[in-house]
């Protein structure tokens, strides 16, 4: 009797302490999975706001460049118009 008792404590210990073991390892390789999907989730977001920003940078500057260029082919016209050729 005393071995029948004794097995049946063991069974309910290791199947009772086998569960809550699972459950809250899971639950902290789940929390700790969804927190690394977050951290790659936001430095992929990070990424494309850099690679927008520099485009629109670039774009901003090519479009700086040329408005200069514009303005001094018509300067130096405008020079030439005044002063004749040289």
């Amino acid at each position: 009797m005393k071995t029948l008792g004794a097995i049946a404590i063991v069974i309910c210990l290791v199947t009772a302490g086998c569960g809550y073991h699972d459950h809250y390892h899971y639950g902290y390789h789940s929390e700790f999975r969804q927190a690394r999907e977050d951290f790659r989730r936001a430095g992929w977001e990070a990424r494309e706001e850099l690679r927008r920003a520099r485009q629109d940078a670039q774009r901003e500057l090519r479009q700086a460049r040329e408005d200069f260029r514009r303005e001094m082919r018509q300067a130096h016209r405008d020079f030439r118009d005044e002063f004749g050729r040289w």
